[in-house]
């Protein structure tokens, strides 16, 4: 699938989606891999709580602010405490989405025309933020050999190309779809890449609380970075599941003299769109609380997915081989199943689909560079996650 395909995924219609509204049409019951709402997927939401988070009498008064309220900025520090990281609550800029914050930072760090290094394979909010921002994307290669990794080289070989107009390198961490945590070692090397080319580091940090197991060798979070030009990003879209409530942040950090001069010009772009409302910013400081436990139902839930995959994945019947092997993941809500080259992603996931009734997202959504894989939501309630990935096995094994 090229870029231009790809892009148009979400608001153009596909055969995949064509077959998907068609059958639901019909009365067919669709088993849906793909779900990412976690409003949608039977945790049970502390609603007394939250509700009345939202009536509190302050949030009838407005009181406008670039960063956003200190009450919600220090409830921000306040969770960044709690993983042994000092946030300096000045340096924290509320924004409506993990989205938006994109898209302030590109407008503050590119001109029309220069570029953003984004890795591949990924998801493709970038592809549309970039269009949006008259951005252009530049994409580094990660690649897999029992487990992911940063292909630092391709990063040179970028700026090579592109003769100074790339001014920032994203990383997701841990990485949608593929799970992987950055790692001390890659990150360093990055830094110095940074710094070596005064460019920016965007950190996308949105699923980082849910990893399957603990590593001593991967970062925790970049948001106490004080070396180079860093915007760490994170919500509550997905750090407790509240997508509807639409509040997203950016921490500004580096060396005092970029970071000053970066802060008026975010301030004055935050300033024009004041975007987060100011019910949800009262609300923040009981809803990262009374969040917790969602956040808790949501992490048993994907390791206890990820692992019956795993279990799924590794053999089947009398079979010497595995006809359907799972890439290695850490983290995330996303698991990677490896089918066969007999049939293209679209192939696959069509057949599914009409079949078994099953969805699933096609591979190439993400831009694998090539066919051969099946991506699958790992908040899906057990018995149907299991019962399903059972009956993608058995289809693709039999057909």
């Amino acid at each position: 699938m090229n870029l231009s395909q790809r892009t148009n995924w979400h608001n153009q219609p596909n055969k995949l989606t064509i077959l998907l509204d068609s059958l639901r049409k019909s009365g067919r019951t669709i088993l849906d891999l793909t779900i990412s709402n976690p409003t949608e997927c039977g945790f049970k939401y502390p609603e007394n709580e939250i509700l009345t988070t939202l009536s509190n009498p302050l949030s009838l008064h407005y009181q406008p602010n670039p960063r956003g309220l200190l009450s919600a900025r220090e409830s921000v520090c306040g969770y960044y405490q709690q993983k042994d990281i000092i946030v300096d609550p000045s340096k924290i800029f509320l924004t409506s989405s993990t989205s938006e914050a994109y898209s302030v930072l590109f407008k503050l760090l590119c001109d029309a025309g220069d570029s953003v290094l984004v890795p591949k394979p990924s998801y493709p909010l970038f592809d549309y933020l970039a269009q949006l921002n008259d951005v252009r994307l530049k994409y580094y290669n990660l690649y897999y050999d029992d487990k992911w990794y940063f292909d630092v080289d391709s990063f040179n070989d970028l700026m090579i190309e592109n003769n100074g107009k790339i001014k920032a390198i994203v990383l997701v961490n841990p990485h949608n779809p593929t799970g992987m945590f950055i790692k001390k070692n890659d990150y360093k090397l990055i830094k110095d890449f940074v710094h070596k080319h005064k460019l920016a580091l965007i950190v996308d940090e949105v699923f980082i609380d849910y990893s399957f197991e603990d590593d001593e060798n991967r970062i925790t979070s970049t948001a106490g970075e004080t070396e180079i030009l860093n915007f760490t990003l994170n919500s509550i879209s997905k750090m407790i599941g509240l997508p509807q409530m639409k509040l997203g942040w950016i921490i500004l950090n580096g060396q005092q003299s970029i970071v000053n001069e970066t802060v008026g010009r975010l301030e004055i772009i935050s300033d024009t769109f004041l975007s987060v409302n100011t019910p949800v910013q009262v609300a923040l400081p009981m809803l990262l609380i009374h969040g917790k436990q969602v956040q808790k139902q949501i992490r048993e839930r994907i390791k206890t997915n990820y692992t019956a995959l795993q279990n799924l994945t590794v053999s089947y019947g009398s079979l010497s081989y595995t006809p359907c092997p799972l890439l290695n993941s850490e983290g995330g809500w996303y698991g990677i199943i490896h089918v066969p080259h007999t049939k293209s992603d679209e192939e696959w996931a069509l057949q599914l689909l009409e079949n078994k009734n099953i969805y699933v997202h096609p591979g190439y959504l993400f831009d694998f560079d090539e066919d051969g894989y099946l991506v699958v939501s790992l908040l899906v309630e057990k018995n149907l996650f299991i019962s399903s990935v059972k009956e993608i096995i058995d289809y693709i094994v039999n057909i």
